[in-house]
């Protein structure tokens, strides 16, 4: 596997940040956090040599999941 290719989703929540593999990982620990820590401030996914791709919105869907989405 190619090492520039490797991304992981950031979740920031100001006093600290997680990363994750995937986003659907990224989702569950928002929703299962979400009263502990509430709502990130924000979530992107990057490469491996710390290259922000782009920027996810972070969403709640109508059954109460987060859902990170790129547009």
């Amino acid at each position: 596997m190619r090492r520039d290719t490797v991304t992981q989703v950031i979740v920031d929540y100001g006093d600290f940040e997680e990363n994750f593999a995937t986003p659907l990982e990224a989702q569950m620990f928002i929703t299962a956090y979400e009263d502990e820590y509430g709502l990130p401030r924000a979530a992107w996914l990057e490469d491996m040599s710390g290259n922000k791709k782009w920027d996810y919105r972070v969403l709640e869907d109508e059954s109460g999941n987060i859902v990170l989405s790129e547009d």
